[in-house]
Parts: C-alpha cells; structure tokens; sequence
C-alpha cells in the first residue's frame, strides 16, 4: 500500500480532533459499565446483571428529564433506580441465596420486557420514546482549557456524565488501595475467609458492592439516554453490559485499565461510525465491529493469562527440582 493512501487512512479515521472526540464520547457508558463490573469482581462476585441495570438507568434517567424538564433530576431518579436493582439484586442473590447467574440473566431479561412494558404503559408509545420535554446534558466548555489548541478540543466541550466517569475512575483507584474500605474489599474478592478472620463483615461489603455497581450501571444508562441521546429506545444499551465485563477482564480488574481499555472500544464505535456514513463497508459489518473487538481482545487475554501461568509453573516446577 502506498504510505500517502495509509497516513490519510489514519488521519480520516483515527488521529483526528473529531474521532478523538468521539472515542472519548462513546468510550464513556463502557467505561461505567466496566466499573460496574469491577467494583463486584474485587469482591469475588461474577455480576453479569449490568446489562439491565443499565437499561433501567436509562428508563428512569429519561422519566425524570421528562416529567421535570431536568436532566440532573433524570441523572438522580437514574441513580436511584441503579441503587434499587442493584439492592434487590443484592438481596435475593446473597441474603436469601438464589444462583447469581440465574438472578443476573433474570435481571437482563426482566429490564428488556419492564422498559417495553413501561414505554407503552407510561408514554404510550412503543420501540422510541423522544419529546421536546426530555432535557439532555448540555456541553460544558473548560474556561481556559477551551481556547488551547487542539488540546481544547481533545478535552473541551463534553457533558457532565463524561466529565464525571473520568474523575470516577481516579476516585476509584483511590478508593481501592487508599481506603480502609477499599482494602476490605480486596480482602472479600482474594480470601473471604481470611477477611472473616480479620472481622471484616463480608456479606455487608459484598452486598454494598453489588448496590455500588448499580450505581456505575445507572450512570452509563443515564448517558445513554442523556448524553449520547435524549431520548429512550427499546434495548439501547446494545450489549454494554457485557462488554463492560469484558474491559474490566482485559483491563486487568484495575479502574486505569478499564479506563485504556474502554477507550479501544469507543475508537472503534467512532471509525464504524465514520464508515457507516461513507458506506465504505457494509452496515452490518459496521455494527459488528464492537462485539469482533470484544472476542479479539478476550481471546488476546486468555491466551496471554494461560501462557504467562504456563511460565510460572515450568518455574516452580524447576525450583522443586533443583531443591531435590
């Protein structure tokens, strides 16, 4: 290929000001949702219940713009959904003991047929819900910052949500090897016994964990239907649960990592979203590219995590050896 054909490639699809933009705009529900996923793996919980919650998160953020014409108000009746799900959730999974996996594919289910049911029932409407009354996010630009080249526009003019998710992910790192708290929660996910040992009350941090992930889910369904758009449509939150999941595993259970790794996803949303507009490739194949991402970078991981136990292992086995 000749290089001038590849840099122009590179400088229409991703080293741009726009595409920048764009893959820190959509990164955003990914990286939330990838918290969400964290924030109970370090308690040694598989919480796959964040599809749905994500969904209910945008329900309710829409409902509350709505019916107040604010989008702050939609962002705390999200929230406070997130931390109803997530507390239910918590409640039948760990109190009364029903299968986790079970109760997070119920949730998933439950969120699709509950938000259809509720569009129909409250806006009487059915698969989209957009109205003049629904207020989004408006965009805040950085005093200063606005007026730096490129700079400016790299990391001014995006919406609150987005704003927040960047300072969550410090918050986080913070909270998990700087508090008390957060030290408790490691201890949960490495060694439950251990920690019960050291009178950490374990089901009380399991379960406020859970709660913490709704809230994470709620906030990227909130973007979803605040931010990216204003308004609802049936199962927008297009498999982001999932793939939260999976930045959280290929981002190496740290709130950095997820961060780095989100970014991967949000970079290829806004390339297929530039080739979408210039049906330069098939749609379909555009709106695979997230998921083959996902799958690619899995597979990447496993394959790295199985090889790098591999090496241990030979290691071990040649010092029991030589301690022969």
């Amino acid at each position: 290929m000749d290089t001038s054909v590849l840099v122009d490639i590179l400088q229409r699809y991703v080293f741009n000001v726009a595409n920048l933009q764009g893959m820190l705009r959509l990164s955003t529900p990914v990286i939330l949702a990838g918290l969400c996923a964290l924030i109970t793996a370090r308690a040694g919980i598989l919480n796959i219940a964040g599809e749905g919650m994500i969904l209910f998160g945008a329900w309710f953020a829409v409902a509350g713009s709505y019916y107040t014409q604010n989008s702050y108000v939609g962002l705390a009746v999200a929230i406070l959904s997130g931390l109803v799900v997530g507390g239910l959730f918590a409640l039948f999974s760990l109190k009364f003991g029903a299968n986790i996996i079970v109760m997070g594919i119920a949730i998933n289910i439950f969120a699709v047929s509950a938000t259809i049911f509720m569009t129909r029932i409250v806006f009487g409407v059915a698969g989209s819900f957009m109205h003049p009354n629904i207020q989004g996010f408006s965009p805040i630009h950085i005093p200063l910052i606005k007026d730096i080249p490129i700079l400016g526009g790299i990391l001014s003019g995006y919406t609150f949500p987005v704003y927040l998710t960047w300072l969550l992910v410090l918050l986080t790192t913070i909270f998990l090897y700087r508090t008390p708290w957060g030290i408790h929660l490691r201890a949960v996910g490495e060694s439950p016994e251990a920690a019960r040992t050291q009178g950490i009350n374990v089901e009380r941090v399991r379960f406020l964990s859970v709660m913490a992930s709704g809230v994470f889910a709620s906030l990227a369904g909130s973007y979803l239907s605040l931010g990216h758009m204003v308004g609802f449509f049936d199962q927008m939150s297009a498999g982001r649960g999932f793939i939260g999941m999976a930045v959280n595993t290929f981002g190496g259970g740290e709130p950095v990592g997820v961060f780095l790794s989100s970014l991967l996803f949000g970079l290829t949303d806004t390339i297929g979203f530039r080739l979408q507009g210039e049906r330069i490739i098939p749609i379909y194949f555009i709106s695979m590219l997230p998921y083959f991402v996902t799958l690619i970078a899995l597979t990447y991981f496993t394959i790295r995590k199985a090889q790098v136990a591999k090496a241990v292992f030979k290691k071990k086995a040649a010092q029991a050896e030589a301690e022969r």
